[in-house]
């Protein structure tokens, strides 16, 4: 694994072979779980958007009105709830690559894909690397997770195997309430899938463990564990940029995982708590000359998915960091070997008491408010060297208007016909 900066699923999984396109969107299970609605919404990732029209047409009746989602604001891996909602859609069918966050309200059906398989040559990779008294947790790519049953099948005389259960409906009456699981004692991790932020993921999460992946498109075993310390470096960088910073930036990376409010004030009182300013910014996906803009923050946090925040940072003028590291830059939370990518389960832990964060009643508090936060970007304005091009408004004698060319980029009507570039 080359480290925190894996690409993305939908660059390493080709989509190129799809034969059976009813067969790899599943669109039976689809259309019997779209007919309880007559407004529902198809969302894909860019690299599934070509096989959009099939699925559409497939989908639509005279009593359902289907509706395609597209280039989301944040990552394809979550839910778009806010662009369904803007649609009055009842329901939500995601497909491809899922982190399986919890969607906030509405229903929706996850179908991941099929990509394939050989089975026999999964299980003899897993029969090489592991014996019959390993403890292990089996971790699927969601676009493989339809071979789970044949796999265990395949795996019966592995009495210690358990597999993650990823989450195939949310928000209705079918869905899982709780589906993590895990070996109840130490236990190594087998990731099937190509390198991708998923696996990076996991590797992080499970720092004190073994994870050996599996790469099905080139039949491949091999050890991660052996690049968790040099991640885990990068990221406890962060932290200590983080400590340096006077002003923080809460980068909101997701409007559709459940609970992401509550990070958001929690992130506000934590950075309270180690008197520090901070903004919230909102600016759909990040890139570097978005937030080159606010160059008086020093660090961000992002608010977002488990994978998505785990962003690559190497191009950003200023560190980007998770909420955890945030926690451990200003409240000293310990810094736990397992790495905290799920933001929701800070939530449940406290290390000190965070202050409130209020906003007053009284309407001249809150414009006083403004104005201090408003003061410290003016005065960080003034101390630049160098405030922009100058106007000189009055200064100057206007120019005097003239005649441009005309015509088009390979031939102007003042040109020679016989100029060297028409010869």
């Amino acid at each position: 694994m080359s480290g925190e900066h894996a690409p993305c699923m939908e660059d390493k999984i080709s989509t190129s072979t799809i034969d059976n396109v009813d067969d790899y969107f599943e669109i039976g299970r689809c259309r019997e779980w779209c007919a309880d609605y007559s407004n529902i919404a198809l969302q894909f990732p860019d690299h599934l958007l070509a096989y959009s029209s099939h699925v559409y047409n497939a989908l639509s009746s005279p009593s359902t009105h289907v509706h395609i989602l597209a280039d989301t604001n944040y990552g394809s891996c979550c839910v778009d709830e806010v662009a369904a909602q803007r649609l009055n859609t009842q329901a939500i069918v995601h497909f491809g690559h899922s982190c399986n966050s919890r969607v906030l309200t509405l229903p929706t059906l996850f179908v991941y894909g099929r990509e394939h398989v050989d089975v026999s040559q999964l299980s003899a990779a897993f029969r090489a690397t592991f014996t019959s008294e390993d403890h292990v947790l089996v971790v699927l790519s969601p676009v493989y997770y339809h071979v789970r049953k044949a796999l265990r099948a395949s795996l019966a005389q592995f009495s210690h195997v358990v597999f993650q259960e990823y989450a195939l409906q949310q928000n209705t009456a079918q869905q899982q309430d709780d589906v993590s699981r895990k070996p109840a004692e130490e236990f190594s991790v087998f990731y099937v899938g190509p390198e991708s932020l998923a696996l990076t993921n996991c590797v992080l999460t499970n720092g004190s463990r073994k994870v050996w992946s599996y790469d099905p498109t080139t039949q491949t075993t091999r050890l991660e564990s052996k690049s968790v310390n040099k991640m885990l470096i990068k990221r406890f960088s962060n932290i200590e940029k983080i400590k340096n910073s006077k002003i923080i930036g809460i980068l909101v990376g997701t409007l559709g995982i459940k609970n992401f409010r509550y990070v958001i004030d929690r992130m506000k009182k934590v950075i309270k708590a180690a008197e520090k300013k901070y903004y919230v910014v909102s600016i759909g996906k990040p890139n570097p000359p978005k937030l080159a803009n606010f160059a008086e923050i020093g660090a961000f946090v992002l608010i977002g998915c488990p994978e998505n925040s785990l962003l690559d940072t190497s191009e950003f003028y200023q560190p980007i960091a998770t909420p955890y590291e945030l926690e451990i830059a200003c409240v000293d939370r310990p810094w736990d070997i397992d790495y905290i990518s799920d933001c929701s389960s800070l939530l449940n832990t406290n290390y000190i008491e965070l202050p409130e964060v209020t906003e007053s009643e009284d309407p001249n508090e809150r414009a006083l408010e403004k104005f201090r936060s408003l003061d410290v970007s003016t005065n960080f304005l003034n101390d630049r060297t160098w405030s922009g091009l100058q106007q000189r408004l009055g200064m100057d004698e206007p120019a005097v208007l003239k005649d441009g060319q005309k015509g088009i980029a390979g031939f102007y009507e003042d040109e020679d016909v016989c100029d060297s570039r028409m010869n």
